[in-house]
């Protein structure tokens, strides 16, 4: 088996563009495994992506926002290899940036954030069936 080292170097991030939604969905759907997805159907639990990690061509993680049962914001990460603390961390710092820029507020009110999450995944589910 060819091991694989991480080159940050060739590592690029950047926001989320909607041609992108295609491979962040396979990739949450999979949750790692290269065979039968896990997850048919989308939930709130796929959040808002916000920010992506590119390796050449390829999309090799995704960080979005949520919000948990305690109705806290969470940022968090889905990635198509183990857990690297670089490529989430920077993941999540980018996608700080691109949630307080398109989100105002969210400090006080999370509903602009629940109704976005909200609508996302009832479109998805929708354009896939």
């Amino acid at each position: 088996m060819k091991e694989q080292e991480t080159n940050y170097s060739q590592i690029q991030f950047r926001k989320v563009y909607l041609s992108d939604l295609n491979a962040l969905i396979r990739l949450y759907k999979n949750q790692g495994q290269n065979q039968q997805p896990t997850v048919h159907q989308l939930t709130e639990n796929f959040g808002l992506p916000l920010s992506i990690a590119l390796n050449g061509e390829e999309i090799i993680g995704f960080a979005f926002a949520s919000i948990n049962q305690l109705d806290e914001l969470m940022l968090s990460t889905h990635t198509l290899s183990v857990a690297d603390a670089f490529i989430d961390q920077k993941l999540k710092s980018q996608a700080e940036v691109t949630l307080h820029t398109t989100f105002t507020g969210l400090k006080q009110d999370h509903t602009p954030l629940k109704i976005a999450i909200e609508q996302l995944v009832s479109w998805l589910n929708t354009c896939a069936n």
